[in-house]
């Protein structure tokens, strides 16, 4: 009877939420597919052609001559740009995959003191985002002594999930290889992501934990992580996942912006549903799902990671406490030695802290800086 009674209260939110024509069932048998033709959700990727123009997948040399005219940008990423174009601590557009190019935010003036490094990852719904929206980011590790590390990765649909856990592998080499010479301690890497950031680095060090084949190549184990911070991400991509955030009305909108007025938003409109179909319930994808298929205690090395941090907050519309939590679970059953701390905040939503930062508020900063430092 309890059942019955949660099942429609359930399907009631979702009619009421959505104004939807289709519900989410319980009993399995619920199709996304289905559920974006009878909800009129556009699949077609007719708003923006395959090969993004935005910075994220522009490979160039000298980023200082774009006309930010010609490209698509928000005014955030324009003031971003501005700063990104003068700032002196900062080797830009270094070749680390490829095509791929990632920025270094160092002290000029003190290369020889090696100082803790700090990788970010970002999100945007596996489908936006570009690293010079993130250059506030760098800059507050710089001048909070910390090596910034913010790669470019290659997003859907020009290059696939497996593709991106290659360039987040490579950048996590390419650092331990190389950031000495930039005043890095290659001894004390901290990779930080949110949201599809987050999910493709916990599959990347999943995936090279067990030294699993990815994109034709077996990867071998990454250098040692003194600290994995791993905010607000969606680690399986199932029904909770999808309706979790089709109940809380952003389906299409998985972390990328302030607005969905701008075009970057409109972007992840048009090519998120796609993703989603064509990763929906995909277990190789999902370190959650990857390591269910593992025994107890089969991970003798706690992943070469020192901690796991995830953060997770109250008001997140887009991602289920349940996707941290129950990665949480599978990482200390199969490692039980594996060290992980959760942290929740009351009163923030999904990207709370990045908008935070991105505007220059010392409280967001701090939250931030907190995780990396181990104060939480």
């Amino acid at each position: 009877m309890k059942s019955l009674i949660f099942t429609s209260l359930f399907v009631l939110l979702l009619v009421i939420g959505l104004n939807a024509k289709a519900v989410i069932p319980f009993d399995g048998t619920f199709s996304l597919a289905k559920y974006y033709t009878d909800n009129e959700v556009d699949t077609s990727n007719q708003i923006y052609d395959q090969v993004s123009t935005s910075l994220a997948q522009q490979p160039v040399e000298d980023e200082e001559t774009i006309d930010l005219n010609t490209i698509e940008v928000d005014e955030q990423d324009r003031e971003e740009f501005e700063i990104y174009k003068t700032y002196e601590n900062l080797k830009r557009n270094i070749n680390y995959n490829a095509d791929r190019y990632l920025d270094v935010y160092y002290d000029k003036n003190d290369s020889q003191t090696k100082k803790p490094v700090v990788i970010y990852i970002y999100g945007g719904s596996w489908v936006t985002g570009n690293k010079i929206r993130y250059t506030k980011f760098g800059v507050l590790l710089e001048q909070k002594g910390y090596v910034g590390v913010i790669p470019n990765y290659i997003l859907y649909p020009n290059g696939s999930v497996e593709e991106m856990v290659e360039d987040i592998y490579k950048t996590i080499q390419w650092t331990y290889q190389n950031i000495s010479k930039y005043g890095g301690n290659p001894e004390k890497i901290i990779l930080t992501a949110h949201s599809a950031g987050a999910h493709i680095s916990a599959l990347t060090i999943v995936k090279s934990a067990l030294q699993s084949y990815n994109n034709g190549v077996q990867l071998q184990p990454l250098p040692y992580l003194e600290r994995v911070v791993l905010m607000n991400g969606p680690y399986i991509l199932n029904k909770e996942l999808v309706g979790h955030s089709i109940v809380k009305g952003t389906v299409n909108f998985f972390s990328g912006n302030k607005s969905s007025n701008d075009k970057t938003d409109k972007k992840q409109a048009s090519l998120l549903p796609k993703f989603l179909l064509k990763y929906y319930n995909d277990n190789k994808i999902s370190p959650i799902a990857i390591l269910r298929q593992l025994d107890d205690n089969s991970i003798p090395d706690h992943f070469n990671v020192g901690k796991f941090v995830f953060f997770y907050t109250s008001k997140d519309n887009t991602v289920p406490e349940s996707s941290a939590k129950n990665l949480i679970y599978e990482i200390t059953r199969t490692s039980p030695i594996s060290n992980c701390r959760y942290v929740y905040r009351e009163g923030l939503e999904h990207a709370t802290v990045i908008f935070g930062i991105r505007d220059n508020d010392p409280y967001y900063e701090n939250i931030y800086l907190d995780l990396i430092s181990g104060e939480f």
